[in-house]
């Protein structure tokens, strides 16, 4: 399992998932952004799950978008609009 890390386009975003998240047990952290990515809110939340879990803690209309870290660089695997 590795970490996904997941922005949104405001805090609103962050409150929701990290309930979400606490509410089914998994492991995160909420921190700010990684200097070399931006977001909309300014802070993140890392996810331990595969990249087939990934999807199951979208927010429509508040994830901003997923990344993961590989081969030492952050790499964005979805983004999605704002409503």
């Amino acid at each position: 399992m590795t970490q996904a890390l997941f922005l949104f386009h405001s805090t609103v975003g962050v409150i929701k998932t990290r309930k979400a998240l606490q509410a089914a047990g998994v492991s995160f952290r909420v921190a700010d952004i990684p200097r070399q990515l931006r977001g909309g809110c300014g802070l993140c939340i890392y996810v331990d799950c595969t990249e087939e879990e990934d999807a199951r803690w979208v927010i429509p209309g508040h994830t901003e978008s997923i990344y993961r870290y590989q081969d030492d660089n952050w790499r964005c695997i979805a983004t999605f609009s704002a409503p």
